[in-house]
């Protein structure tokens, strides 16, 4: 039988449940074969209709600048969508057990303090998921009738490789003829599927993992405030009492930690590539964007592709400052604890409960860390380190476009 969740559980995951239902990533003990074999179909058919397609494009394009960094530009996302799936059914027993933890916790009794704190970072973590599910649905229709219109434009062209598929969701080469009409619409049919799919793997990757940690600072928050009430008559009347509480609030401790380094070791590795695919793609969107208003041979640029790319560079900037935020939030719950219990009346206490304070205060000051890889720990200043080494990028790729119309 499947857990029974509570009201506040739902109202902090609702949306990252129904999005990881829709791609069969959510995990539950009752899980049928169709449910279990979802998430793998969605990765065969993104990697088939997509992500095979599309390189094999790049191919073809070869020479031609401008529509390899477009090509590029998409298909570098959607190899990162592809390895987000494989990653979620790896781990389907580590995302099982942190969801069945956060279920826990929210069906414990909580005081009114406590819940206060774990109700302000439910509020940011469904704002996340929120923001997110809308910008992709909006980016996914935005992205249908933008390469529609496309479509129709490049067909009036004569110019094009025959070898490549005009009019599909995107520049691909298929080893058929896709002018055929019995084999463009359902080609076309299956790579809106797989759009749709991949678009909704990548957001809810994301946003379901900032989910994860931003409750564990909310119950990072909930241990200080436990800290900061050690003390009071009954602890001060009662010694066995007070070290039974005490005992409680650093094994909670730990084990908040522990969940904390399963989510990084499990979850890390593809958050490089993420960063760094991000970072190129920011700066391959960028380079199309400028290149279509100051090249004289790219034509007029019209209102729909300027808001679809300025669209597209936000939602991927988006979830690389959401890492930044969420990794920067769990980095001072963590430390903040050590300087909680200076807050309670702790001058009060003998000497050997008053020093046994300072262990909390020397774990702190290891504070946890959301990695790309082990690599780097994500911060703020990390993602302004990350756009200014996209604007980098960005000069060096119009310098070379000059040097070679020059």
């Amino acid at each position: 039988m499947s857990m029974q969740y509570s009201q506040d559980f739902k109202y902090a995951l609702a949306w990252n449940r129904t999005s990881l239902k829709i791609v069969g990533l959510w995990p539950e003990d009752d899980d049928g074969i169709i449910t279990k074999s979802l998430g793998w179909f969605c990765a065969c058919l993104i990697i088939i209709i997509i992500y095979l397609p599309q390189s094999a494009s790049v191919y073809v394009y070869w020479g031609n600048m401008d529509a390899v960094i477009e090509c590029l530009s998409v298909n570098g996302p959607v190899f990162i969508t592809i390895v987000k799936i494989i990653i979620f059914r790896y781990y389907r027993r580590v995302l099982k057990r942190v969801i069945d933890t956060m279920a826990e916790d929210w069906s414990s009794s909580r005081s009114n303090e406590e819940y206060a704190v774990m109700l302000k970072t439910a509020k940011i973590s469904r704002a996340i998921s929120v923001t997110s599910t809308i910008i992709t649905n909006s980016l996914f229709v935005a992205y249908i009738f933008f390469k529609i219109w496309e479509g129709l434009e490049m067909s009036k062209r004569t110019d094009l490789d025959p070898r490549l598929s005009v009019g599909l969701l995107h520049p691909a080469y298929f080893p058929y003829d896709t002018k055929k009409i019995k084999f463009f619409v359902p080609t076309w049919i299956a790579q809106l599927v797989a759009t749709l799919f991949s678009m909704t793997a990548y957001a809810v990757f994301d946003t379901f993992v900032s989910c994860m940690v931003l409750h564990i600072c909310g119950q990072l928050a909930v241990v200080g405030i436990s800290l900061q009430n050690l003390i009071n008559e009954d602890t001060n009347s009662d010694p066995n009492y007070f070290w039974s509480k005490f005992s409680k609030t650093v094994e909670r401790h730990e084990k908040l930690n522990e969940l904390a380094n399963v989510i990084e070791d499990s979850f890390s590795s593809i958050l490089l590539p993420q960063m760094i695919i991000c970072t190129v793609t920011f700066c391959f969107q960028g380079f199309a964007m400028i290149t279509s208003f100051i090249d004289p041979l790219a034509g007029k640029v019209s209102i729909l592709e300027m808001l679809f790319s300025i669209v597209y560079v936000f939602y991927t900037v988006l979830h690389l400052f959401v890492y930044c935020y969420v990794g920067d939030y769990l980095s001072f719950e963590s430390s903040i604890i050590g300087q909680s219990y200076y807050k309670s009346e702790w001058y009060k206490l003998s000497q050997d409960k008053s020093r046994s304070l300072m262990f909390i205060g020397h774990r702190a000051r290891r504070p946890l860390k959301i990695t790309a890889g082990k690599f780097c720990a994500f911060s703020r200043n990390l993602f302004i380190r990350i756009l200014k080494t996209s604007f980098g990028y960005l000069s060096m790729l119009l310098a070379v476009k000059r040097d070679k119309s020059a």
